[in-house]
């Protein structure tokens, strides 16, 4: 019986620790999840989405690329279809004398139809191309997407920079109190207004600083709501910071690989592809075409007396052959497709070449705007300790205003480098997602 109990025990503590182990597991499964989710979020790029989605509805220049796209759809069917029916009628004043009887009329129907696997090839080239201006469509829509971000990412410094100045701002009206601690007792009044003075037209110049960007802001939004086809004087929100840009852009992949998805690589891809079947095409259309139709002709009753019968109805099958006996244009036609074929090639490969210029031109600046901000975080912090020594040395009367305004603007400056070598690399990391179609332009 002790022994039974002590086994129910051990079950007990068994189940117990293996509900605790799952737990720990389940929960660092979750913290990997997050860890993962987290720098997927700080390897992504952040963009301006719900705006960028009524673009997506409102923009008239994508709704114009978006309708030619939808046209172009339509070519399909036109290709390939049969050519229109050829209709023919006659009719004889005064009716033709036949043995028949008097013929008032005739009427005939005529079908062309094309060489075998004419029509299969042309709504091959028309869907390749119907394809390619959907491309088109995603390269118009990308650089707007493009477009809406560096404008959002504008208005983002902007309000930046208005938080700098404003800072700023506080902390020279925070020196005043120093101005009057090293002039005390009524000593060199005339040191005493010429530093308040120039504190004065720091601050003013800052305050003129403020209203510019104000107004810059004003008009960066009222362009980034009519690009989204929203109220041109709606609010936009934008981010408290922005994140470190880090990811591929020390990755090497296989070109083609790399554009795959890209628009323009892909529209070449597929103006090659329609030029190459339009170049068979052009061989199947130097061949002859085969007509079929029907012709009927209507006889009134004749006379008698001159031999005629008592008129009626005849059909008649007819078939019709084209004669493509002209060799020179022929061989022509058979030409152009090949030149065509050709050029398409030629230009997917240029497309491509300007696609890797582009990628190792923006590797190259992502890496220096970070080596840029690198550096200039350091300056910074070196700037702030000599802010610190400077004014404890006004304080004392070993240095002057000027000295210590200078200092303000270079650290002024310093925060503003910082904060456009942030957005430049942002920007530079959304023209790097463009290029390969990832996140939203995809």
């Amino acid at each position: 019986m002790a022994m039974m109990n002590r086994k129910a025990i051990m079950v007990k503590k068994y189940k117990t620790m293996n509900t605790t182990v799952h737990k720990y597991l389940n929960f660092v499964v979750l913290v990997v999840m997050v860890i993962i989710m987290g720098t997927m979020k700080s390897y992504g790029q952040i963009y301006p989405e719900p705006y960028l989605q009524q673009a997506l509805e409102n923009n008239p220049g994508l709704q114009t690329q978006q309708k030619a796209w939808e046209a172009t759809q339509q070519q399909k069917d036109i290709s390939g279809a049969l050519p229109d029916p050829t209709l023919t009628a006659g009719f004889f004043t005064p009716p033709m004398e036949r043995f028949m009887g008097n013929q008032w009329f005739d009427v005939g129907v005529m079908q062309m139809f094309p060489w075998f696997g004419t029509l299969g090839k042309q709504r091959s080239v028309a869907e390749k191309m119907a394809d390619s201006q959907y491309q088109k469509f995603r390269d118009e829509r990308n650089r707007l997407f493009m477009d809406m971000t560096r404008f959002w990412l504008e208005i983002y410094r902007k309000e930046q920079e208005l938080k700098i100045i404003d800072n700023y701002m506080e902390i020279l009206k925070a020196r005043e109190d120093i101005i009057y601690t090293r002039y005390k007792a009524g000593q060199q009044r005339s040191g005493l207004a010429l530093d308040i003075y120039r504190l004065e037209i720091q601050l003013a110049e800052l305050k003129n600083r403020s209203e510019k960007i104000q107004d810059e802001r004003i008009a960066l939004r009222e362009s980034f709501n009519i690009m989204a086809g929203r109220e041109i004087q709606a609010s936009i929100s934008t981010p408290d910071s922005l994140p470190s840009v880090s990811g591929l852009e020390h990755e090497i992949k296989p070109v083609a690989e790399t554009f795959a998805s890209n628009p323009r690589f892909r529209k070449g891809m597929l103006e090659k592809e329609a030029a190459e079947a339009m170049q068979e095409v052009s061989r199947l259309k130097t061949r002859p075409m085969l007509g079929v139709g029907l012709q009927y002709s209507y006889f009134a009753p004749g006379e008698a007396a001159m031999g005629q019968m008592d008129g009626g109805h005849m059909l008649m099958p007819m078939v019709s052959l084209s004669l493509p006996i002209f060799s020179r244009k022929n061989q022509a036609t058979r030409q152009q497709g090949v030149l065509m074929a050709e050029a398409a090639q030629f230009r997917e490969k240029n497309v491509l070449n300007t696609l890797q210029t582009q990628w190792t031109k923006l590797q190259a600046k992502i890496s220096n705007l970070q080596r840029d901000e690198n550096f200039y975080n350091h300056q910074l912090d070196i700037t702030q300790k000599t802010w610190d020594l400077i004014l404890n040395a006004y304080a004392s009367g070993d240095e002057g205003f000027d000295e210590l305004l200078r200092i303000q603007d270079q650290l002024l400056s310093l925060e503003w480098r910082i904060l456009e070598t942030q957005i430049n690399q942002h920007l530079t990391r959304a023209e790097m997602d463009m290029l390969m179609a990832r996140s939203v332009f995809e």
